[in-house]
């Protein structure tokens, strides 16, 4: 949902001044000299969806005899409707905690009801800023890299070559630490979420348990770059598994685009309808 949208360019100047002033830090392990350029901007391409690593658990996908459709427009150019996302809560990879959670937010799916989607409602991202469709870019320093998403322009933080805190409070992104590796990919590492979103449009859940690792690796090329995501959350599922996220190098930085809030009624739940603007109005 927008409001509007302006060009963002002084976090395209910002982006580029960082780059260019100061050496990346380094960890022991990577090549010096080698710092992958994460600039940006990426566009996701993955569509809402967590995609399966080439071996291993698979995420959750769609329940057997339903079949999660995107709306879109047929071979004749009509407008078709697309469908909700309907969990796949047998999954053997649920504890019985986490299959309790799935069949739920499946059940509520087939009455066309959607899980809690946090960019809908103006929270942060938490695990799904994995799969927000807008662009993203990266800021390198020395000592922490810092995430930007065009959605609402919330922003990560994650602290190069640190150890966790020990008792670190629980958040919506949790607290991230990182390291660069092999000289071409950036790894995060992040604990200590609060537990209040999905990990995706199925709705699939985590606890306050989960560790995410992520690994972005740019293409040599640098016209895309893939993410590869470990979940291991034993409250909620019995084993690890990962998935992979795919982007492509975009054209235009982030613009900025404005969150409307108090869209649900508080005492009805009923969504209000979202005013959108046909020009800025500054």
């Amino acid at each position: 949902m927008r409001l509007h949208r302006v060009v963002m360019a002084i976090a395209g100047a910002a982006a580029a001044s960082l780059l260019v002033s100061a050496p990346l830090a380094i960890a022991a392990d990577s090549d010096a000299g080698k710092i992958p350029n994460l600039l940006g901007p990426w566009n996701n391409m993955n569509r809402f969806k967590l995609a399966p690593a080439p071996t291993g658990p698979k995420p959750i996908g769609d329940l057997p005899g339903y079949t999660h459709v995107d709306r879109g427009v047929d071979a004749n150019g009509q407008d078709f409707s697309g469908n909700f996302w309907v969990g796949d809560y047998t999954n053997p990879i649920l504890t019985p905690a986490g299959a309790a959670v799935m069949k739920t937010n499946a059940e509520n799916a087939e009455k066309e009801k959607d899980p809690f989607w946090p960019a809908t409602f103006c929270y942060p991202f938490g695990p799904t800023m994995l799969l927000q469709p807008q662009p993203v870019i990266f800021l390198q320093e020395p000592d922490k890299v810092i995430i930007i998403y065009e959605r609402d322009h919330q922003v990560r933080h994650v602290y190069l070559n640190v150890p966790h805190s020990k008792n670190p409070k629980p958040s919506w992104y949790g607290e991230s630490v990182g390291r660069y590796e092999s000289g071409d990919t950036l790894v995060v590492d992040t604990i200590g979420f609060n537990a209040k979103a999905f990990l995706d449009r199925y709705g699939a859940p985590y606890s306050d348990q989960l560790h995410l690792i992520e690994r972005y690796t740019v293409k040599p090329d640098g016209s895309g770059m893939q993410v590869d995501v470990t979940y291991d959350d034993p409250k909620i599922y019995k084993e690890k598994w990962n998935s992979v996220i795919r982007y492509r190098k975009g054209r235009a930085f982030p613009t900025e685009e404005v969150c409307a809030e108090s869209a649900e009624d508080p005492v009805t739940g009923k969504l209000n309808p979202i005013p959108v603007a046909a020009k800025p109005d500054f």
